[in-house]
């Protein structure tokens, strides 16, 4: 196995047994085995670990389970890209830096823990064991969106906390971790992003007026450049440590028992977007692009709401009483204000996330160049390929479209 030695193997088995005698555990065997091709991230590769660990004082064997993240290694031109952006150093110091501080005050268990790290790996606590993702078969309810927006909620206040209780800013100890690797002009991914939302725009049926296509062509992608200012830390409400990029393939879910319908708990992973800022935008990002529209309208009022009780009661459990940081009021008034921000991420992303793991993992490994030239200069050809390969797709990823240019046109005079 070139991707860890034995050595760090090792390293790993000690840490998971802390309690016991260094010297008392002894190697016996390791595995690694690929992840399934569902887990294939566009951030990097997955594997399982095996581990076999014997003690030899107490004549114990363990078999141990790690789940690995890794640089890309079978692409070149993504592990290039990774590199570039210094995606596995953010998240290696936010997994052993700050996640272990904000859990401190928190009530429940955060993200997985991290065993070893490196520039270019990460090995983590394998969820696996007691979590799990919504099968093919099983629909999101309102009660999946409210665990996860509980979860969120205790995240953001027990960062506030840790700041209270030590006297600092996130973001100023943190600026160079928390870098924005999403909402940048500095990112090809992204403002190539903005210029297929200008292209679908274009060509959408319902979008074919006069008034609209004058928008689209003249008004609409110097507008849609706004999001990063959206997402850089809020003058009008206290910001917070954020995940970023709740999706359902990152959120694994806890049940009573094997079952159960709805999840009692549940747990991030995938930190490479994380940044200080808004709440808002955490929970946005769960509504806009998890839910569909049609359920978004639905409960959207309701999951604010439930978001802010628990917001509010974290912070009232960690003793800010009267004083709260965010209050209703601020909350809601934010909402409004990065709600464009919310809508532009779901129009960049659904192409993406809704592409199905057959075509994508194709292109990939049969096109690694053509791919990355897709995500990175010109997305164009890459829609319309999948549009014929993919049924239903184009009328999929259209509808962040058209919501978001009617959005543009009606509310142009709040962000000009």
């Amino acid at each position: 196995m070139d991707l860890l030695s034995s050595e760090e193997c090792l390293l790993i088995a000690q840490r998971t047994f802390p309690e016991k005698d260094k010297c008392n555990l002894i190697l016996l065997n390791f595995e690694l085995q690929a992840g399934s091709n569902d887990l294939m991230g566009y951030m990097g590769e997955y594997y399982k670990l095996n581990l076999e660990i014997q003690d030899v004082v107490e004549n114990e064997k363990h078999n141990l389970d790690y789940f690995i993240k890794c640089l890309p290694r079978k692409n070149e031109p993504q592990r290039e890209e990774c590199e570039r952006k210094g995606v596995f150093r953010k998240e290696s110091a936010i997994y052993t830096g700050i996640l272990p501080q904000i859990q401190k005050y928190a009530t429940k268990k955060l993200y997985p823990k991290c065993y070893y790290s490196r520039n270019d790996i990460l090995v983590l606590e394998d969820l696996t064991q007691n979590y799990r993702h919504l099968r093919p078969s099983e629909n999101y309810t309102k009660d999946h969106y409210k665990v996860v927006l509980e979860h969120l909620a205790d995240m953001h206040a027990s960062s506030i906390a840790w700041e209270e209780r030590e006297k600092f800013n996130i973001d100023e100890r943190y600026k160079d971790v928390l870098v924005e690797l999403h909402l940048s002009a500095g990112n090809s991914w992204y403002i190539t992003g903005l210029k297929a939302i200008v292209f679908l725009a274009a060509r959408h049926p319902q979008l074919q007026t006069k008034e609209a296509q004058y928008f689209i062509n003249n008004k609409l992608y110097n507008l849609l450049t706004k999001a990063e200012e959206l997402v850089k830390p809020s003058k009008t409400i206290r910001n917070v440590f954020c995940h970023r990029d709740t999706w359902d393939r990152n959120i694994l879910y806890q049940f009573p028992n094997e079952s159960s319908i709805l999840p009692s708990a549940c747990c991030i992973v995938d930190f490479q977007l994380a940044k200080y800022c808004s709440p808002t935008l955490d929970v946005f990002f769960l509504l806009y692009i998890v839910a569909s529209k049609k359920v978004r309208e639905e409960i959207y009022d309701e999951c604010l709401e439930h978001y802010y009780n628990c917001l509010e009661s974290h912070l009232t459990r960690l003793g800010f009483g009267d004083q709260l940081p965010i209050t209703r009021e601020n909350f809601l008034a934010e909402c409004q204000r990065t709600r464009l921000a919310a809508l532009i991420i779901w129009a960049l992303t659904e192409p993406q996330t809704k592409m199905s793991a057959t075509v994508s993992n194709r292109l990939r490994s049969e096109e690694p160049e053509k791919f990355d030239f897709y995500l990175n200069t010109d997305r164009s050809e890459l829609l319309t390929r999948v549009m014929k390969l993919q049924p239903g797709y184009e009328e999929t990823i259209m509808l962040p479209v058209k919501e978001l240019v009617e959005y543009l046109m009606e509310n142009e005079l709040l962000y000009d």
